[in-house]
């Protein structure tokens, strides 16, 4: 079971069409810093949906997004994430066999 860290936009880097291309069925995905934009696209809404998705709370507070994945959690019936913290973010990096950033 692996934890895959992405970091980058899905707009200008490949690392989160890859590591969806690899991933196992038990694995997860965090997505932090600029990756968290990706959840604003139907696109990356629906490539997400059978997976166990994490996305780091300060990035999306940093980048104003709160109000905006609320919505789309909300309306959105087929995908689904956990907001998480630091603390959070450690815990399952533990919790998981190994970390992969991307």
């Amino acid at each position: 079971m692996i934890l895959h860290h992405i970091q980058t936009s899905a707009m200008t880097d490949d690392a989160l069409t890859t590591c969806l291309r690899y991933m196992h069925p038990t694995d997860s995905v965090l997505l932090s810093s600029d990756a968290v934009n990706c959840l604003l696209q139907t696109q990356w809404q629906q490539a997400l949906t059978d997976v166990k998705l994490f996305v780091l709370q300060d990035d999306v507070v940093a980048r104003g997004l709160v109000d905006r994945l609320m919505i789309i959690f909300a309306n959105n019936t087929t995908s689904s994430f956990d907001i998480i913290d630091y603390s959070q973010f450690v815990e399952q990096s533990l919790l998981h066999d190994k970390v992969i950033t991307w």
